[in-house]
């Protein structure tokens, strides 16, 4: 509402009454932030800076919607910590340690972070870590080390602890209770209620006998930047490290297909399963018809996975990203998505390397002297029983050809794989092991993507400070992405390539540019002829009119609004023929013409354009449909210079666009070390920071007087390093050889402008 001050002009109040009166007529709320301390804090405080709390939960009671509770360096642990006993079962159930049990409100969430420069350690050997309780929404977490008591568990315990989960539920007078969390606490979680908007960013959790992360029954969460390693081992719950279980949509109204479950920039390694499953009752959509699965003589492990998307609820049509995850080492897959059957998922630039350990793991198990409980020779990336799935800009190494690198089954819509590289995995191929035509034609296969410094084997847990995912500068990685789906930083936050001013293009230089088989026609990249540049897309070996390339359009267009296609044809030497632009609804199985059928040659290029109003959010691609087919009839053809707009947008000038300057596949894009990246502009142009990684020193261009130099790592720990004057052609030097291997982060301020910038660097 509108204030209007000349309203209490004649009428005499205090000033402390005016600003309570313009408080309540404006409609503002007050928030306050609060401070925790458990190395110097007390529970009688008033919780400020200057006497802050002791407690997490005693600043969560006070907190309100927009406040933010900063926690200082410390051990924040759960009551009874350290009582546990597992020969007597006592104190088997501690409570967590943290328990947000508030809501923030949309635009004003509530946050639990780190204070600047500080690095505080919840350590649970209970339920959890930080649970948020059901129905708490728009909540922010970040900046914490969670660690559970993994490290201390023996396979021993763990199995008993199985074999008496089964006694109790087999007692016929109820005498047995078990609830024995120890074996199964989680690190941050949302217990097994709804929730929305979640952000769980730069924690650091690990050795958590259950999941690492898990959302069951929400919606809007994210779940980025952290680093998740060594959970799941000892819980017989069938676990993985970050999960997504049961989602379903926060309302009705927003139940659209756009994105909103998001898996970014998370490194996981070392997490598997090494306890059999075992449940009372299995979920209704569990997906798994083995009458012996999760019962008591159940003896297999099939869990364990790295990023884990599973039993969404069948009507929710949401959208989960998966990008610039580095997954390493884990149990199964690297990247799991199952059972949700109206749900899609976009899988773009995640680098997965070496998954699958669990028969490794059991191989060990064995030779200690414990049973061997077997799983499956699975280590990439699988989606089964969904709607929808794009896998593009992936790098996928498995340990030899007995591991599937990908696997696609029972996909009820679109699976198209764009652009990734596969190296060792097994990959759906007919009966002779000649990979299927949508993933042999726009995918390297066999290919080394000349990672920086990887182990050749691992057996057991990897020492994921002695491995390096970023690509060498004879990558075949580098520039070969599809830049349809591509983030716009990297796993470092070092920029991609920026996009043309389209919704989706491509003049075919280094890939398909999101274009695959409708039908089984051969897809090439050929430099037979063009219409820029030195590459076009061939279309050969058509055997059905309708055999075509296809644009996936999921994810691309907005219900109600109006697109332009553009595209050039040409026909193969001696070909004759019409070509077309189509829509096809596979939710509807209908087709809309974007062009009429238009006369093409062999002799010039011929344009295509047509507009398309995007009615629902169908399942729905784009074809090119050529020539007719017919006995002695030349019905190849090619394509070149495509073009989606917003209607009436000009088609993109592939002449004054860097086609050779594209996302690279999987999670890192290569930077040259004697360029460097930046995130804002200062006085004097771009800020560079070079090498990254590094080793010894960094270089950061652009360097003025007034700047000021913070390094930090990702809990919010700040270091002091040594640096030589800037030289005249202002650069600093910053001696970076006494920080530990891992990711830092370095900011700039502008002492004349105030101005502030954030650049990431590897530390070797």
């Amino acid at each position: 509402m509108t204030f209007r001050f000349n309203y209490f002009q004649n009428i005499i109040l205090s000033k402390n009454i005016k600003i309570l009166f313009f408080l309540m007529f404006s409609g503002l709320v007050f928030s306050q932030n609060y401070y925790v301390s458990a190395n110097n804090g007390s529970d009688s405080n008033n919780g400020s800076e200057a006497a802050p709390f002791q407690t997490i939960n005693r600043a969560i009671s006070f907190v309100n919607p927009g406040g933010t509770i900063f926690v200082m360096n410390g051990t924040y642990q759960n009551n009874g910590y350290g009582t546990v006993d597992t020969a007597t079962n006592t104190n088997m159930n501690n409570n967590h340690v943290v328990t947000i049990n508030k809501s923030g409100s949309e635009g004003a969430y509530i946050t639990l972070k780190n204070y600047p420069g500080h690095s505080p350690l919840i350590q649970f050997d209970g339920r959890g870590g930080i649970v948020i309780s059901n129905n708490m929404n728009y909540i922010i977490i970040e900046g914490f080390e969670v660690v559970g008591p993994g490290a201390s568990i023996t396979y021993a315990e763990a199995y008993a602890n199985r074999e008496y989960k089964v006694l109790a539920a087999s007692d016929p007078n109820d005498d047995i209770n078990y609830n024995h969390t120890y074996f199964s606490g989680k690190g941050i979680w949302g217990g097994y209620g709804a929730h929305h908007h979640i952000i769980i960013r730069n924690n650091i959790v690990h050795d958590t006998p259950g999941s690492g992360i898990r959302f069951n029954d929400s919606d809007h969460i994210t779940i980025e930047y952290n680093e998740v390693y060594n959970t799941t081992w000892w819980t017989s719950s069938a676990s993985s490290a970050v999960v997504f279980a049961e989602t379903i949509a926060s309302s009705e109204a927003d139940n659209g297909t756009d994105v909103k479950m998001v898996i970014r920039g998370n490194l996981v390694y070392n997490n598997w399963n090494r306890i059999p499953f075992y449940v009372t009752q299995l979920p209704d959509n569990s997906g798994n018809t083995n009458p012996d699965y999760g019962t008591a003589t159940y003896n297999n492990i099939l869990d364990g996975q790295g990023l884990y998307v599973t039993r969404s609820d069948d009507n929710y049509y949401g959208t989960f990203l998966f990008e610039n995850n580095v997954c390493v080492n884990n149990g199964k897959n690297g990247i799991n998505f199952d059972n949700s059957l109206g749900a899609s998922a976009i899988i773009q630039n995640n680098t997965l390397y070496y998954n699958g350990v669990h028969e490794i793991i059991q191989d060990i198990s064995v030779a200690n002297g414990n049973p061997g409980h077997r799983g499956q020779k699975v280590g990439g990336i699988k989606a089964n029983k969904v709607q929808n799935v794009t896998v593009a800009n992936n790098i996928v190494v498995t340990r030899d050809n007995l591991f599937s690198a990908i696997e696609l089954p029972n996909i009820s819509g679109s699976r198209p794989v764009l652009n990734n590289i596969f190296l060792n995995g097994k990959l759906p191929s007919d009966d002779n092991g000649v990979p299927y035509n949508f993933i042999s034609c726009c995918n390297m296969i066999d290919v080394d993507p000349l990672f920086t410094e990887v182990p050749s084997s691992v057996n057991g847990a990897i020492d994921i400070s002695q491995a390096n995912f970023e690509l060498t500068e004879n990558s075949p990685a580098i520039n070969a992405g599809d830049s349809n789906y591509s983030p716009s930083d990297d796993f470092l936050s070092n920029p991609r390539p920026a996009l043309a001013n389209a919704i989706s293009y491509s003049s075919f230089e280094n890939s398909f540019g999101g274009w695959s088989q409708f039908g089984s026609p051969n897809l090439t990249s050929t430099t037979e002829t063009s219409k820029s540049g030195d590459y076009c897309l061939s279309v050969t070996n058509r055997t059905a009119n309708w055999h075509s390339p296809k644009l996936v359009l999921d994810n691309l267009l907005d219900v109600g609004e109006t697109y332009t296609f553009y595209v050039w044809v040409k026909l193969a030497s001696g070909g004759s023929g019409n070509a077309q632009i189509t829509i096809k609804n596979t939710a509807l199985n209908t087709y809309t013409s974007v062009t009429t059928s238009t006369a093409v040659n062999d002799q010039g290029w011929t344009l295509l354009s047509g507009d398309f109003t995007y009615l629902s959010n169908d399942p729905m691609f784009a074809y090119v449909k050529g020539p007719n087919v017919g006995d002695g009839v030349v019905s190849d053809f090619y394509i070149d210079d495509f073009t989606l707009v917003p209607q009436g947008s000009a088609e993109v000038d592939f002449s004054n666009i860097n086609v050779n300057d594209i996302v690279d596949i999987g999670a890192y894009e290569f930077i040259n070390t004697t360029a460097g990246v930046w995130d804002n502009d200062t006085q004097d142009g771009h800020v560079f920071l070079y090498p990254n990684p590094a080793k010894n020193q960094i270089t950061i261009s652009k360097y003025t007087a007034n700047d000021q130099i913070q390094v930090m790592d990702l809990l919010g720990k700040y270091y002091q390093l040594p640096n030589q004057e800037h030289a005249l052609n202002k650069t600093l030097t910053l001696d970076v050889s006494s920080l530990s291997t891992g990711i830092y982060l370095l900011k700039i301020r502008n002492q004349y402008t105030n101005s502030f910038q954030t650049l990431k660097f590897l530390k070797h």
